[in-house]
């Protein structure tokens, strides 16, 4: 029976599209094949210049996030675990990482990734060279970085970002599933 749905599951990823996929425990040795992977899949599709950077460095900067900001798994060793796609649908690549988060952490997120939703390019370009120019990035003590991650996202996607929130099936006092998609 696992065989069979593991034939379905190759048939539909390769009907949408789907060049690349992985799902579980996120380390920076699982990234580093995962991008060596990428890399020769790009390669393979022929994939050069401005549009495979943008599909590889939007896949670090989503999948970075995801190990770095989610929570360790309820009764693990602080094991973080993550899921990402790479598809091409007719001449677009998308990529969609799926994560924890802690509840807490709803709201943040959201205020972070929905004033950019009502940015039109040209603001968003403008947003991320302002942050990029100010030391103090952010008040939000909870981000590793320069506040730059959906900005940077937002700038090189073709289409506006999606992201979802959604209960974590088993952990939903206290997790949920951040979904963020990005198209390159």
């Amino acid at each position: 029976m696992l065989i069979d749905l593991f034939t379905v599951f190759r048939e539909e990823a390769d009907a949408n599209g789907i060049v690349f996929y992985y799902s579980g425990i996120l380390s920076q040795n699982v990234i580093t094949t995962m991008s060596d992977s990428l890399k020769q899949k790009l390669q393979i599709q022929d994939e050069k210049g401005a549009r495979s950077r943008k599909v590889f460095s939007t896949f670090i900067e989503m999948i970075q996030n995801a190990m770095h900001y989610s929570p360790g798994m309820p009764d693990s060793d602080d094991t973080k675990e993550g899921s990402v796609i790479v598809g091409k649908k007719e001449d677009r690549y998308f990529i969609i990482c799926a994560n924890f988060i802690q509840k807490q952490h709803e709201g943040r997120i959201r205020d972070k990734i929905d004033p950019i939703l009502e940015m039109s390019a040209d603001e968003i370009r403008q947003a991320y060279r302002s942050q990029l120019k100010n030391d103090q990035h952010s008040a939000d003590t909870i981000s590793k970085g320069a506040g730059l991650g959906f900005l940077t996202l937002a700038r090189d996607s073709a289409e506006p970002i999606q992201y979802a929130i959604r209960d974590a099936v088993g952990y939903e006092d206290e997790l949920s599933c951040f979904y963020l998609k990005a198209t390159i």
